[in-house]
């Protein structure tokens, strides 16, 4: 069986090698290769440097889009140009058995593809950019268009994905959800995590980009009068206002930059706790990953985390940024309590999202629709 996968709008594979996620975004395509046989046709917005960076990978073929379009430096000739993709492709794409859209932004592409080529759709998506455009208070024009592009593309799909009961639920209030299934975010293994005395002390980690959706002012000023550090991994526009609020209010940060994927797993071993101040999130890798490195995680208490965490069970959950302190300070006293909540953690991950049960899922997806 052959897939086309087609990436999101203006991503290649060297977007996800900068971002250090390459290798954790093609765990579900080397399983399902190694599995079931399945080889895969990448279709990426980059060039031949695409192609090098899977080479090693014998069961993907990349088609680069920019090696049979020219790219210019304006957006809306881009855009444009995007149109005429699946008619440049279709002969790369006719033997595929199905086609899959990796996120909405360029789900038009995919789209086309299906009709020019004939073949059925999977569109998956790990977030929903309609709302996000509605929680990030985007204008009425581009919540129109977000919702517009969310209309097709499940007018036209096979099979549309979300990542949370959470999503499936929000979008039911604006759209027909006849096709829709849920296929969750994934963990591939979990080793045995450290005991949380050999962690580092009054340590906090956050992961997540400097920007306003993470609520890192919300964080800062939780922090405010106790005697906790704060690791942030991630990159944004938001790093001096963050770095100049810590400042204020006294709050010890230490910025790390950006880590691979892999790196960034071991990395989550060395804290006992993570937070998370999102205002509103999909279905949040970093929660996934934190717990299943053994973190007690203390996050927003938003919809999606819920899905996550079992408040005082598996986590915490606050309301208010008063409870942040409270919570790490009485966890301090209790280590007995905290391994509890740390081995609930690990064990959840174990039973609900683990890839190997993700690919048996996208395999019957596939057998379903080219059936």
């Amino acid at each position: 069986m052959h897939i086309a996968l087609f990436f999101t709008y203006g991503y290649s594979l060297k977007t996800w090698n900068a971002s250090g996620i390459l290798e954790k975004e093609l765990e579900i395509y080397t399983e399902l290769n190694k599995c079931y046989g399945i080889s895969f046709k990448f279709v990426t917005y980059g060039n031949n440097e695409d192609i090098n960076l899977v080479s090693e990978y014998d069961f993907i073929e990349v088609i680069p889009i920019y090696e049979y379009i020219s790219f210019t430096n304006s957006k809306i000739i881009n855009y444009m140009k995007s149109f005429i993709i699946p008619f440049k492709i279709k002969n790369s794409i006719q033997e595929v058995s199905v086609i899959k859209q990796h996120q909405l932004l360029g789900s038009w592409v995919s789209i086309l593809s299906k009709y020019v080529a004939k073949k059925p759709l999977i569109v998956r998506t790990g977030y929903d950019m309609f709302l996000f455009s509605i929680n990030e208070k985007k204008s009425l024009l581009i919540r129109f268009l977000y919702w517009l592009l969310t209309f097709i593309t499940l007018k036209n799909a096979d099979l549309y994905t979300l990542s949370s009961n959470s999503d499936y639920e929000a979008l039911n209030k604006y759209f027909s959800m006849s096709k829709v299934s849920i296929r969750k975010n994934w963990i591939k293994y979990i080793v045995e995590p450290k005991h949380l005395e050999s962690r580092k002390n009054k340590k906090i980690l956050a992961v997540g980009r400097l920007e306003s959706q993470k609520n890192y002012s919300f964080m800062i000023n939780s922090l405010e009068g106790g005697d906790f550090s704060l690791d942030i991994v991630g990159e944004g526009s938001l790093k001096d206002s963050i770095f100049n609020l810590a400042k204020e209010k006294n709050v010890e940060v230490d910025f790390l930059g950006s880590y691979k994927n892999e790196i960034l797993l071991e990395k989550y071993q060395e804290y006992k706790y993570f937070l998370q101040t999102s205002l509103y999130e999909g279905n949040p890798k970093t929660i996934l990953e934190a717990m299943s490195a053994g973190c007690i995680v203390i996050a927003n208490n938003i919809k999606n985390n819920k899905e996550l965490i079992r408040d005082n069970i598996s986590g915490i959950l606050f309301t208010d940024n008063k409870d942040i302190l409270l919570n790490l300070n009485n966890l301090e006293k209790k280590l007995e309590r905290s391994e509890d909540i740390s081995k609930e953690a690990v064990k959840f991950i174990r039973e609900n999202y683990l890839l190997e049960e993700l690919v048996k899922k996208e395999y019957s997806d596939y057998k379903s629709l080219f059936a």
